[in-house]
């Protein structure tokens, strides 16, 4: 049982979201402002934060969730009506752990408070090891510089990912059992609607279990020494297998123009596919207004190059420097391990990964890789 806040000025909304977290079996305190809000957080301690993003007030919602963060190190959840793309910028600096919008469903309010749990404490634990690893390190005077830091990075990935690895499963299963047993014949639920609701919160459950899949998978591809199993690969089912392990929102259209000429390349196509994939549902997250995603295939001085185009917010400048780095983002989720990954596979293949990114226009992740030889 863990203590949640709060922090909603509309009395009806704050009730309904305290009641549903009473459901799940944590407590729940109500403030209705933000110097409530801090008030509250100094005396209950709470292990995580649910505030209105438009709180009205002599703090808004950004204000008082900015303090509660630096002040406190507590997680947030942000409540809000509209998910366009100048709202995420504008409190994408505190780093929330998910979004709950309005009018919410129970089963997203319940995925959208377990995960953020899940995640704050796999990101803790994952800092802590790191910490303790960079000590040992540097009392041994072993720590010199960024390669060491990466090489500890590393060792701690495998760590977290491995003990992580087997609850997940044990989640996954459980879902698909309860799921069938919600699908059965007669149902165990009096009503239609009782039912639809069971399984819209297996639904939500199911996506955000496959979401931290993707964080672990993350970690173990960093950590572990890849070793390409290279054949000659169609672009075109490169292309088709990554977009089958992206889930793509319905107000993003896919656009994808191959050159002739760039029929097939050599590489792993496994590992090449979960590159592709993951820059696809990238380019993706970074619409959430909508947009296209444009997948190109050029020929280019004896290299295959791959570009994937989004219409996003853009990238600033000074991020661009360190975006390969891990435990380096700028997205409200994540551990920053992904484009990491994608680094480290594709110059294990004798390629590289470029982006350029104009703020306010979009970015366009490039990936560069030998050619099928023949």
């Amino acid at each position: 049982m863990v203590a949640i806040l709060v922090v909603e000025d509309e009395v009806g909304i704050a009730a309904d979201l305290a009641r549903l977290i009473r459901q799940m079996g944590h407590t729940a305190d109500i403030a209705h402002s933000g110097e409530d809000a801090l008030r509250t957080a100094e005396v209950g301690n709470p292990d995580l934060v649910i505030i209105d993003i438009d709180l009205h007030g002599q703090l808004n919602g950004l204000e008082t969730a900015t303090v509660l963060k630096e002040k406190f190190a507590l997680p947030l959840i942000y409540v809000t009506a509209r998910d366009d793309s100048a709202t995420m910028n504008r409190v994408k600096a505190t780093r929330p752990f998910g979004f709950i919008f309005k009018p919410f469903k129970e089963a997203e309010v319940y995925s959208a408070v377990e995960t953020a749990l899940y995640l704050h404490g796999t990101e803790q634990e994952l800092r802590r090891r790191t910490e303790r690893f960079e000590e040992l390190l540097e009392e041994k005077s072993i720590l010199r510089g960024e390669a060491e830091r990466l090489a500890a990075i590393e060792e701690t990935a495998t760590l977290v990912g491995h003990d992580l690895r087997n609850p997940l499963q044990v989640l996954i299963n459980t879902t698909f059992s309860v799921k069938k047993m919600f699908s059965a014949i007669p149902s165990p639920f009096v009503s239609d609607e009782h039912k639809q609701k069971a399984l819209d919160f297996c639904a939500a459950f199911n996506k955000q279990v496959f979401y931290i899949d993707k964080i672990i998978s993350n970690l173990q591809d960093y950590a572990q020494e890849l070793r390409p199993v290279k054949r000659s690969i169609l672009v075109h089912d490169l292309i088709s297998d990554a977009l089958s392990r992206v889930i793509i929102p319905e107000n993003v259209t896919i656009c994808i123009d191959v050159d002739r000429d760039t029929e097939r390349l050599s590489g792993d196509p496994l590992l090449l596919s979960r590159v592709l994939a993951n820059l696809i549902q990238n380019a993706a997250q970074a619409m959430p207004r909508g947009g296209h995603v444009i997948i190109t295939a050029r020929k280019l001085a004896g290299k295959l190059s791959i570009s994937i185009t989004d219409q996003g917010p853009g990238i600033p400048e000074e991020d661009l420097k360190s975006i390969f780095l891990p435990l380096k983002t700028n997205k409200a989720q994540g551990m920053g391990f992904g484009l990491a990954v994608c680094e480290k596979t594709v110059k294990e293949h004798g390629g590289s990964v470029e982006v350029d990114s104009t703020v306010g226009e979009g970015s366009t992740f490039t990936v560069l890789l030998p050619l099928d030889i023949e």
